[in-house]
């Protein structure tokens, strides 16, 4: 009897504590690597990572995923830098709206945004064909030639290996440009050695003419010089020996200047130039900073934002107080606004600089949070447990996050979790949540253990008194 007992009360717990198999939810990411175009814009190409969600194993083909691709934890969107060829980490989010799987297996991955140049560089020859005296070593052929390309780092390999300069005649020199990328460009030059009585003047300028900007601060015999490379055959380089006509680089207007160049022979060569005296080009406009952080309240002046000005000149005139500054955009509340400086010379050419000014608060946002009971299994807004003010950000609400990493409403218990919030100034506080999930089903069925292990109990010592008493009854009867 105590064995058939025992036995259906096993029986009885092992119904009442039935095992539940929890659910599995999980993330699968494709496009985690996208290559982008040196110089494209990021948001083109943003949104071709994506995320799949699977329940046990099983595509969710009517899943609402959306993402969040601003980054987290060192790898921010905001940090890729398509001007630069290289790899940019950015951490995105997924998350689901219809079955609202939290942050369940992989809703967070790392894309890796690879910026490509597939562009060559441009190769500009000066000149057809240089002319080189008889007999001329180390010639540095950049002169004659420019590269551009998209990016800084270029290799520029000259060839010049069929040349033989102590020999008159016209040889081929092929010029080579390679970027960091591979990408390459190739242009041949004509060079043409001979000998000449007096030095060789070769005009490094286009068109004959060289153009100065009136009121320049420079120094006239270096900025000619830069146009000229002369050679004498026997003296060498004589550019220090020119020699020009006079002229006034604050007229405006176009100017035939003869220039003269000699060797210790006394053989003269020379060359007519246009020397053009133009003035288009804009005032220079200097600021300390284009991005500057102000108290919210701080109040817009002439007088503040002229401090941030370190030059504006034409030339050699001073024009910082003919600076004009539009600060008409700022309002007194956190936001980004831009100061607009401009100033013009006496020709009309004006240059325009924009300042970020960005009013920003020096305080977090103050959080308030309760704390929270309910029962297993049961879903509620955490949010709505969290209140926040900030005086300077009237959305800071929006901002509020609720760690749930470890939060788990099917497994009684006691969590804390670390709320966080940030205002647009992006300034941070944060708090703990205390959560508190209670497993009803539970206490009732170990209530319902008690009462039977109790019957049990009591069933046992009613037969054990039975025994007792009829086996006292037989004895008197004896």
């Amino acid at each position: 009897m105590k064995k058939i007992s025992l036995f259906l009360l096993i029986l009885i717990i092992l119904f009442v504590n039935g095992l539940v198999k929890a659910t599995s939810w999980s993330y699968e990411w494709e496009n985690v690597v996208v290559e982008i175009p040196l110089y494209e814009s990021l948001n083109s190409y943003d949104d071709l990572p994506k995320a799949t969600l699977y329940k046990d194993g099983t595509l969710v083909g009517d899943a609402k995923i959306s993402y969040n691709r601003n980054g987290d934890w060192l790898y921010y969107a905001k940090d890729v830098d398509t001007s630069k060829v290289g790899d940019y980490k950015v951490w995105y989010k997924a998350s689901e709206s219809r079955y609202k799987p939290g942050h369940c297996q992989n809703y967070k991955q790392l894309i890796t945004f690879r910026v490509i140049d597939e562009t060559a560089p441009s190769i500009n020859i000066l000149k057809d064909k240089i002319i080189i005296p008889l007999g001329s070593k180390d010639i540095n052929y950049n002169e004659y030639f420019t590269v551009r390309d998209n990016s800084s780092e270029i290799i520029i390999n000259v060839d010049d290996s069929k040349v033989d300069y102590n020999k008159i005649g016209t040889y081929d020199v092929l010029i080579e440009a390679i970027d960091v990328s591979g990408n390459k460009c190739t242009k041949h030059v004509e060079v043409l050695i001979q000998d000449e009585n007096g030095p060789v003047i070769n005009f490094l300028g286009e068109n004959n003419t060289i153009t100065i900007e009136k009121n320049s601060d420079i120094i006239l015999d270096d900025y000619f010089k830069q146009y000229f490379k002369v050679i004498d055959k026997i003296d060498g380089d004589v550019i220090n020996t020119m020699e020009y006509d006079k002229i006034d680089i604050n007229a405006i207007g176009n100017n035939k200047i003869t220039f003269y160049f000699k060797d210790s022979g006394g053989n003269v060569s020379s060359i007519d130039i246009n020397v053009n005296v133009i003035d288009e080009l804009a005032p220079s406009l200097i600021l300390s900073t284009d991005n500057l952080k102000l108290d919210y309240l701080t109040e817009p002046s002439y007088e503040l934002f002229k401090t941030y000005i370190v030059e504006a000149k034409d030339g050699i005139i001073d024009l910082i107080d003919k600076v004009e500054i539009d600060f008409s955009a700022i309002e007194l509340k956190v936001g980004s606004y831009i100061v607009k400086y401009s100033v013009s010379d006496a020709s009309g050419n004006e240059v325009e600089k924009d300042l970020l000014v960005n009013y920003v608060t020096n305080k977090a946002p103050e959080l308030l949070v309760e704390d929270v009971v309910i029962n297993v299994g049961e879903e509620v807004n955490l949010k709505d447990y969290v209140q926040v003010s900030d005086k300077s950000d009237s959305n800071v609400e929006n901002n509020i996050e609720i760690d749930t990493t470890k939060f788990n409403n099917k497994a009684a218990g006691i969590y804390y979790l670390n709320v966080t919030c940030h205002n647009s100034s992006n300034l941070f506080s944060n708090a703990y949540m205390k959560v508190e999930v209670i497993d009803n089903e539970k206490d009732v069925t170990n209530y319902l253990n008690i009462i039977l292990i109790g019957l049990l109990l009591l069933g046992s010592c009613g037969f054990i008194i039975y025994k007792i008493i009829i086996k006292r009854r037989n004895k008197i009867a004896d």
